[in-house]
């Protein structure tokens, strides 16, 4: 149950990170590179929640049909 809410608290993390990045394009209106630094953080966030869930995959702590 611990290794799921991790996953549910990264894709909140991920989610979040979208709409941060959202309003700083339209706050800085295109001055600043904050919205590319966001958006790559959304980007790492993503590939280490891809990673960790293969891992639970492989470690069976997660099954992608379960009876």
């Amino acid at each position: 149950m611990l290794f799921k809410t991790i996953i549910i608290f990264v894709l909140f993390l991920v989610v979040s990170s979208l709409f941060t990045a959202l309003y700083s394009m339209i706050k800085d209106r295109g001055q600043s590179n904050r919205t590319v630094k966001i958006l790559s953080m959304r980007i790492g966030l993503s590939i280490v929640l891809l990673i960790v869930m293969m891992i639970g995959y492989q470690l069976g702590w997660i099954n992608p049909h379960p009876a």
